[in-house]
């Protein structure tokens, strides 16, 4: 891989495989504001997204009223690994570079 290439990542959810193509992907409830939109009360308009920064994914939750959960521990900002499952609200989103 070139320096400075950035590896694809995938986020599946609801049986969907999508990929991360920009450097802020967020997620949230905005059909307008988020690149992957969860038409839910539950969840924030703006409410998490992945960041590429210093060459990697992260997970960072954007001020969000219910949070973003790793292995049930809420977070602010995680990095993300191979197969690593994310819990928003009662959805959860899988990572993977496959």
């Amino acid at each position: 891989m070139a320096a400075g290439a950035r590896p694809t990542l995938y986020v599946i959810f609801n049986g969907q495989k999508i990929p991360v193509s920009k450097d802020e992907f967020v997620i949230g409830r905005g059909s307008k504001t988020a690149d992957l939109p969860i038409k839910d009360g539950n969840i924030s308009r703006r409410h998490a997204a992945v960041v590429f920064q210093g060459g990697a994914f992260w997970m960072k939750d954007l001020g969000s009223t219910n949070g973003v959960e790793f292995h049930s521990r809420r977070i602010d900002s995680k990095r993300i690994d191979e197969g690593d499952v994310y819990q928003i609200c009662d959805y959860e989103l899988r990572f993977t570079y496959q």
